[in-house]
């Protein structure tokens, strides 16, 4: 299923209300602020699912700068799936 909405702004909180007794899988990106809607669980449990492309995009960063060598192995296993 999926759901849109708007909010005026992206704080958290308008997450947490938007979200209210939601419970499932929640596909999100890298932002920080749908992680406040991790304090609902005691209401109704919900799973983040952060995007791929956001994680891809950071290993290879990572290996094109040569930062840590072993982002390499990271993107060889996404390019497998």
């Amino acid at each position: 299923m999926v759901i849109s909405g708007y909010a005026p702004g992206r704080s958290g909180k308008h997450a947490v209300e938007i979200l209210q007794g939601f419970e499932g899988i929640l596909q999100v990106d890298g932002y920080a602020g749908y992680n406040r809607v991790l304090d609902l669980r005691d209401n109704a449990p919900i799973q983040l699912a952060y995007c791929w492309a956001h994680a891809r995009r950071k290993l290879y960063e990572l290996t094109h700068n040569n930062v840590a060598p072993i982002a390499e192995e990271g993107l060889k296993q996404i390019a497998a799936l």
